[in-house]
């Protein structure tokens, strides 16, 4: 994964997390199972997400799209040494 893909990956846990938390009266009627269910599923979703822009970002000639990227998700990708 590129260094910008996991910072989306994280970013976009990040709001689907606060999300979930968020919208916790309108699922108060779920039972725990379920609202569980729908918080692994919206989850992943999200993250599958972040894998397919990422695999784009991952191919030739993707810097400037990267740099959008970024800006849209508002999203930085970690300094050189931070990955090592």
């Amino acid at each position: 994964m590129t260094p910008v893909g996991r910072a989306l990956h994280d970013r976009f846990g990040d709001v689907c997390r606060s999300e979930l938390q968020r919208l916790r009266r309108k699922t108060a009627s779920l039972s725990a199972e379920h609202r569980a269910e729908v918080d692994a599923l919206t989850l992943e979703v999200a993250q599958r997400i972040a894998l397919r822009v990422d695999a784009v970002l991952d191919s030739a000639d993707s810097s400037e799209l990267a740099a959008v990227v970024m800006r849209l998700f508002a999203v930085t990708a970690p300094s050189v040494e931070d990955t090592q």
